[in-house]
Formats: C-alpha cells, structure tokens, sequence
C-alpha cells in the first residue's frame, strides 16, 4: 500500500519519493533529472523542455516519450497516489539525452 505519493525512477526503477508530494530534483540512483508534478504529460514535457531551454513542442515530446522504451534516457511516468496522479519526465544526465528532448520536441521538415 503506497504511504501518500510514491514516484519511482522509471529509468532506473529506484524510489524516488514517498510520503509528501515529489518536488523536481535528481534520482538518488542514476542521478536523472526529473520534472514535472503536472496534471497531464504535456505539462511534464514543457518543464522539462524549459529547464533546459529548449522550444520545443510539448504535445509532440509528450507522445513521443510514451513511443519509446525508458533506455533510451528519456522517460515520462506517473507518480502512485489515492484520485489523480501527477506526470514527470525524467532525463539521464548524458548529452545525447538532453539532445533527445530538443529533436523530440521539434516538428519533422517535410
């Protein structure tokens, strides 16, 4: 039974937080970044592609990062609680991750 919030690194798999409502910050396993506490993926996208200035598209990041399996470095997940749950996007501390987020994020040319 989850005590309050529970979000787990969906890079990783280690908790991240439990009780209190997470708070933006770092993976104590992998050392990701995570944001987010949004009410719907698109909310997490644009905190993460604002903390690292990127504009970007967060409806496209948003749908993208629900295509692609946790490996590559980028990841949304949902936090664990009692009614609504809030989103987050997790990046891994390298730059191709970072980079990820910018292509993305951005419309194909066509």
């Amino acid at each position: 039974m989850v005590s309050g919030v529970r979000l787990d690194c969906p890079l990783c798999g280690i908790l991240v937080s439990e009780g209190e409502p997470p708070q933006p910050g770092r993976c104590p396993g992998c050392d990701a970044r995570y944001f987010g506490g949004a009410e719907r993926p698109q909310g997490a996208a644009q905190a993460a592609l604002s903390a690292f200035g990127i504009e970007g598209d967060p409806d496209r990041l948003a749908r993208t990062l629900f295509e692609v399996a946790p490996e590559t470095g980028v990841a949304v997940t949902s936090d664990t609680r009692d009614g609504f749950y809030s989103w987050w996007v997790f990046v891994a501390v390298d730059q191709a991750a970072r980079a990820r987020l910018a292509t993305w994020s951005t419309p194909l040319a066509g």
